[in-house]
């Protein structure tokens, strides 16, 4: 099994609460690999991990950006929200400074302002379960329906991501409240989690981010210094 984040597991998620009192309501939540968490903070923040950052997540979010608006034209959706990201500008920069918690705070500089995705010191639920055919969601799910890449949840509910459950194993523990069932699996673990985004685009490229460091993360903790 491939242990690697899949960044089409990690739906972007609308929080109702914030959406129904009209402020930005969508957030990306990429869970972090139980190993990670025991690397020392000065390999964690060892500038090297970032290099060739711009160049993967542009290509990622250029493929997530087509297939977003492939998805709003096949219902009939309204594309303007997301006017101006359809593609990666080349005056964007990503970059990442060491936090509080030993990881790189990832930070996107676009049109004038500074976004970011960082780890989350308190421990999150994450969250899947069967659909009506008696299957756990999975990114296929999402792209042979042309569903977007998006979850709504209330703000207090746990983190949907659609990973297979033994998958979920190596992203969080089970507890007294957590557990892996035939029909849901629930875990405990920690995430980067970016600040609310006012559109898609903003919010797939936070994410597209935060996999790409925490892959390569990964990759430290097998000895494997690859970037695929």
């Amino acid at each position: 099994m491939d242990e690697k984040l899949d960044r089409k597991e990690l739906l972007i998620q609308t929080i109702h609460q914030r959406a129904d009192e009209n402020l930005d309501d969508l957030t990306a939540t990429v869970p972090v690999h139980l190993r990670i968490l025991d690397l020392p903070a000065r390999v964690r923040t060892d500038g090297s991990l970032l290099e060739g950052a711009r160049e993967t997540v542009k290509v990622w979010y250029e493929e997530d950006m087509k297939y977003h608006l492939e998805s709003l034209a096949y219902y009939g959706d309204d594309p303007s929200l997301v006017k101006g990201f359809e593609k990666f500008d080349d005056s964007w920069t990503l970059d990442g400074l060491p936090d509080e918690q030993g990881f790189f705070a990832l930070r996107w500089k676009n049109n004038g302002r500074v976004d970011s995705i960082k780890f989350c010191k308190i421990p999150l639920l994450f969250y899947n379960q069967w659909e009506k055919e008696g299957k756990f969601y999975t990114p296929e799910y999402t792209s042979s329906r042309k569903l977007v890449e998006n979850f709504g949840r209330n703000l207090c509910d746990p983190e949907i991501i659609f990973m297979d459950p033994e998958k979920m194993r190596n992203y969080g523990t089970e507890g007294d409240l957590t557990r892996i069932l035939p029909d849901r699996a629930e875990v405990m673990g920690h995430g980067f989690c970016s600040d609310y985004q006012p559109n898609m685009g903003k919010a797939l490229l936070l994410r597209d981010f935060a996999v790409f460091y925490l892959n390569k993360l990964l990759d430290k903790t097998n000895g494997n210094q690859s970037n695929e």
